[in-house]
C-alpha cells in the first residue's frame, strides 16, 4: 500500500504516474469518479484551451470574477516554482496539508484500479481527480479550467457543467497527440464546445475559425470572437510597463490597463474580459469598470514577459512554439527596437526548435545564444551545440548551462540593454527558481 506523509511523498506519487496511454478514452475518470462519488459535479466551470494563452487568460478570468465577488478555484498547468500553484482558491495555492489529506484518500483507489483496469490512471487525470476533490471539499461559485493539451479528450473534458468554453488561440504544438494540421488541432481544440453553451474564441486562423463554427453550429452553441462579436485596440502608452486597450463590440471599455507585455496579452485580455462578462450575467452580478480595473492592474503571470531584475532588464518568457515565439518577437519589435536584446534560448528536443530559434535570430538587434538547462523528468533538454546548428544566417553563442551564458552576457553588455530568456516553460522556471528564489 502506498504510503503518503508528506506533500514531496504526494507530488512523487502523482509525478510517478504514466504520461499517456495509447488509446484515447474517459473509462478510467468514469470508474474512479463514480467511486468517489462524482466530486466534479459539484462545482460549475469555465473551460479554457488554446495552443498559447490559456494560462495569462485563465489568471485574468479568475481574477475578473474574484474582483466581481464570486468565489473562484484555478486549475492551470504547469506551476513555475511549486506544485501546488497547480489548485488554487481565494485563498492561494492548495495547502501541504489538503493535498496530503487528499492523496491519502485518492492513492489507495488508484492503486486498486491499477490491478482492476488494463491500464492504470495518468499523471495527469490523478491531477484532475484531486482536483476534483479539492473543490468539492473546498467550494467555490465557479472553477477556472484550464485544460492540459487539446481539449476532446483531455481529462477536463469530463466536467458535466460548464458555463462557458474559451479557445484562445490554435497553432502548431503537440502535433504528435493533437494532429499535424491547424484544422486538426481546431478539431481537438473544439472538444470542448459544449451543448448550448457560449464559446469565447480568440484570433484564430481562417480553417480553424470554420472548425469552431462547425462545432459551435452543432451544438448549437453562440460564438464570441475576436475580430467579430468584440474587438480590442491597443492605445497610447506611457506607461514603462504595461498596456493599454480599448474593447467595443458585445463589450466596451474605453480604457483599460493590464500589467502584461505584447499586443497578445491585449488579445489575452479582451478574451478574459468577454469571458467574465458571461460568467457575470450567468449569476446575475454586475462587471464593474472598478474590478476590471483592479483586477487586470494587477494581474501577474510568471515567466509570460516577466521582468525579474530591473537593472540589468532580465525578463522571462516562456514561448516554447513557432505561435509563441512569432508573438513574442512582435513585443520586442514594438517595445523594444532601440536596445540589443541579449537572448539565451533553451529549449526540449522534442519541439520544433530549428523555426523558433529562426524567428529568434530574425530580429535585427538580437544577440542569439543556445543554452543547455537541467530540464524536468522524461523529457531531453536540447544540445545547445546542436541548436546553434540549425541558424544558417547568423552567428549563435554556445554555452553549455544558462549560468555561463547569463554571465557572459551581463559582462559585455551595455546599461540599456535588455536579456531575453526564453524558449521553453521548463527552461524559463528553472532560471526563475534561481533568480528570483535566490533575491
Amino acid at each position: 500500500m502506498t504510503e503518503i506523509t508528506t506533500a514531496a511523498q504526494a507530488i512523487a506519487y502523482i509525478h510517478g504516474r504514466h504520461k499517456w496511454t495509447k488509446t484515447p478514452t474517459f473509462n478510467r475518470l468514469n470508474k474512479i469518479l463514480d467511486l468517489l462519488g462524482h466530486p466534479e459535479q459539484k462545482s460549475k466551470y469555465v473551460h479554457i484551451t488554446g495552443t498559447n494563452g490559456k494560462g495569462s487568460t485563465s489568471k485574468m478570468v479568475a481574477q475578473l470574477l474574484r474582483k466581481s465577488g464570486l468565489r473562484v478555484g484555478l486549475f492551470t498547468s504547469p506551476y513555475i516554482l511549486k506544485f501546488n500553484e497547480r489548485i488554487q482558491d481565494d485563498n492561494g495555492n492548495i495547502s501541504d496539508a489538503d493535498l496530503v489529506a487528499i492523496m491519502q484518500e485518492l492513492a489507495p483507489i488508484v492503486d486498486k484500479l491499477d490491478n482492476i483496469l488494463p491500464s492504470g490512471l495518468t499523471e495527469f487525470e490523478t491531477l484532475t481527480v484531486l482536483m476534483f476533490l479539492y473543490f468539492a471539499k473546498h467550494p467555490v461559485d465557479v472553477v477556472v479550467l484550464e485544460v492540459g493539451v487539446g481539449g476532446t479528450w483531455d481529462s477536463t473534458t469530463i466536467i458535466p457543467d460548464k458555463i462557458v468554453s474559451v479557445i484562445t488561440t490554435v497553432g502548431l504544438d503537440h502535433m504528435q497527440v493533437l494532429g499535424n494540421t491547424l484544422a486538426k488541432i481546431a478539431t481537438q481544440k473544439a472538444g470542448i464546445i459544449q451543448k448550448q453553451r457560449p464559446v469565447v474564441v480568440g484570433r484564430l486562423p481562417q480553417s480553424a475559425n470554420e472548425v469552431i463554427d462547425v462545432v459551435a453550429n452543432a451544438m448549437g452553441s453562440s460564438i464570441y470572437r475576436l475580430g467579430e462579436q468584440f474587438e480590442v485596440t491597443s492605445l497610447q502608452n506611457n506607461h514603462a510597463w504595461g498596456e493599454i486597450f480599448a474593447v467595443t463590440g458585445s463589450i466596451n471599455y474605453a480604457s483599460v490597463f493590464v500589467d502584461l507585455m505584447g499586443q497578445y496579452q491585449i488579445d489575452n485580455a479582451a478574451v478574459a474580459l468577454q469571458t467574465a462578462q458571461i460568467v457575470c450575467d450567468y449569476f446575475g452580478i454586475t462587471l464593474t469598470n472598478d474590478a476590471v480595473n483592479a483586477a487586470l492592474k494587477t494581474v501577474t503571470w510568471p515567466v509570460r514577459f516577466e521582468k525579474v531584475s530591473e537593472q540589468p532588464l532580465i525578463v522571462l518568457d516562456g514561448a516554447h512554439n513557432e505561435p509563441g515565439v512569432q508573438a513574442l518577437v512582435e513585443t520586442i519589435r514594438a517595445h523594444f527596437s532601440t536596445r540589443t536584446v541579449h537572448i539565451l534560448f533553451g529549449a526540449l528536443q522534442d519541439k520544433n526548435y530549428a523555426k523558433m530559434l529562426q524567428l529568434l535570430a530574425d530580429l535585427p538587434n538580437a544577440d542569439l545564444h543556445a543554452v543547455g538547462f537541467q530540464g524536468p523528468n522524461n523529457r531531453q533538454p536540447l544540445n545547445p551545440a546542436q541548436a546553434a546548428q540549425q541558424v544558417k544566417t547568423h552567428v549563435v553563442s554556445v554555452h553549455e548551462d544558462w549560468q555561463s551564458g547569463l554571465a557572459e552576457v551581463k559582462s559585455q553588455m551595455q546599461s540599456n540593454d535588455l536579456i531575453l530568456l526564453t524558449g521553453s516553460l521548463y527552461f524559463v522556471s528553472e532560471v526563475r527558481q534561481n533568480l528570483v528564489l535566490s533575491d
